[in-house]
């Protein structure tokens, strides 16, 4: 067992989580950026270069070039990595005013619909809302901005906020019928009012200093050797994205409008079913690691389907860190922020499970802070049975798992 050290420091309370260059468009689960800048300072060295396998939306990416380093990031949602890009990048704030002025005139004037395909679109959107994003929409495909992706994710936003899914949720859930008809088409509104917003956070705030570079890749596959790093900081997915977090449902409807004028988009897979769990070659290295394969056991008594899909994630889970490992620098560090899920009752220790698999591949273990979850991106409760009215809490705590090379 791996000594646990509790932080209350790093609980973070009563500091908002959505915060800065993060407002343009929330994700599941995200790092908090306190948390980031913490490890960066306690860390990172002059001239270090920080990599996060499972990038998401750019958190650590952002914070990374706020404190003066550069970040290298990899996600397989293309969504996420648009996000990523636009909070990284640099902006002439004045002449993104101007192209913002001009992009709002010619929303306004345009009476021409760009809607493309999408399943079940009447379900999941009034009419008149489908038009009014169908007209923003179509001024994005003909008019080419130099800051093209700053309007794209705001849009991919506003795509979300006023679709007929529940607040709260990440996966797609209609609100109620009462909900439907009160619903008020305020797309342009809440477009150029969040595209303001934004405007004055970016020419303020969180300044980033170093170049990112994010990634399309799938880190469970083998890492290019030309991408060198020195410290990663990542927030791995806790289990497989149907009994956890759907981090493609929750990004859908964004991407929905959005995927052919996004530079990451036009990939054939569905986000959630390329996430890790993927049934496939098991590496059977993992059968030495005892605390994984005694959980898995007890779940399989219970559940023989869901011990395999345990299994499954975590072989995919182990192939991400090997990978990483290998192109990590000689005086390297990594912190993997987890937490400990349940399955069937049992909680599943994905700290120790973590450091076993770092400490088998040859790393100095030195701390597991503990820290509490106040503000992360997560529902209070979740459904891990996928039964209807079961419902439990979700975790409380998070764990941050530093070893380093020796």
């Amino acid at each position: 067992m791996f000594k646990r050290t509790p932080q209350k420091e790093l609980s973070f309370a009563g500091e908002k989580l959505i915060r800065g260059r993060h407002k343009i468009h929330p994700y599941p689960a995200m790092l908090h950026p306190l948390l980031v800048d913490y490890l960066i300072k306690k860390y990172a060295e002059e001239d270090d270069v920080i990599f996060d396998p499972f990038c998401g939306s750019g958190v650590t990416l952002l914070q990374s070039s706020i404190n003066g380093y550069e970040s290298i990031g990899f996600d397989i949602n293309p969504l996420a990595l648009l996000i990523a890009k636009v909070k990284t990048n640099k902006y002439d704030i004045n002449e993104l005013k101007k192209e913002c002025e001009e992009f709002k005139k010619s929303v306004l004037s345009n009476k021409k619909f760009d809607i493309p395909t999408i399943h079940n679109i009447n379900y999941w959107y009034a009419k008149d809302v489908i038009e009014d994003l169908g007209r923003i929409r179509a001024v994005l495909k003909n008019k080419k901005y130099k800051y093209q992706d700053f309007f794209i994710v705001n849009f991919a936003y506003i795509c979300r906020k006023q679709s007929l899914t529940r607040n709260g949720e990440f996966k797609r859930y209609r609100v109620k019928e009462d909900k439907v008809k009160k619903f008020e088409n305020k797309v342009f509104e809440k477009m150029f009012d969040h595209i303001d917003a934004m405007i004055d956070v970016f020419s303020k705030l969180d300044i980033p200093r170093k170049e990112a570079r994010s990634i399309l890749a799938n880190s469970e596959k083998k890492i290019s050797p030309k991408i060198k790093y020195d410290l990663v900081i990542t927030s791995p997915p806790y289990g497989d994205s149907r009994t956890t977090v759907a981090y493609g449902q929750y990004t859908s409807f964004g991407s929905d409008w959005t995927d052919d004028l996004n530079s990451y988009g036009g990939n054939d897979y569905k986000v959630d079913k390329e996430s890790i769990g993927k049934v496939g070659l098991l590496n059977t290295e993992l059968l030495k690691y005892k605390i994984l394969t005694n959980i898995l056991k007890k779940i399989r008594k219970i559940d023989a389907k869901r011990s395999e899909e345990v299994l499954y994630f975590y072989n995919g889970y182990y192939n991400v860190i090997k990978n990483a490992m290998n192109n990590l620098g000689k005086k390297g560090r990594v912190c993997f922020v987890v937490g400990n899920r349940t399955v069937k009752g049992y909680q599943i220790p994905m700290d120790q499970i973590t450091a076993s698999f770092f400490e088998g591949l040859g790393l100095q273990f030195e701390h597991i802070f503990v820290r509490d979850i106040l503000n992360k991106i997560m529902p209070s409760q979740n459904s891990p049975s996928n039964k209807i009215g079961v419902k439990l809490q979700t975790m409380l705590k998070e764990y941050i798992v530093v070893f380093r090379k020796k």
